[in-house]
């Protein structure tokens, strides 16, 4: 893992630990959408089968199969 170094100017010194946690936040939600950009890239090698209608549908039913079991973990 790399590390990132930042200069905070002198005004915003006092509010350093609010900036990390935004930074960190910031970061792990781009590694996240990374992440799933490769997997949605790894399941969708076959797609040029699909055509536009059929890949909308299926994206629908992805959204709705996902949002069922996040309910069922209680996340919803």
């Amino acid at each position: 893992m790399s590390e990132l170094v930042i200069e905070v100017p002198g005004l915003l010194r006092e509010e350093i630990d609010r900036i990390e946690r935004e930074v960190a936040e910031l970061i792990s939600f781009e590694e996240k959408r990374k992440l799933l950009s490769m997997f949605i890239d790894e399941v969708m090698k076959g797609a040029e089968q699909l055509n536009k209608d059929e890949l909308i549908e299926l994206g629908r039913e992805i959204k709705k199969g996902r949002f069922k079991k996040l309910k069922q973990m209680g996340l919803v």
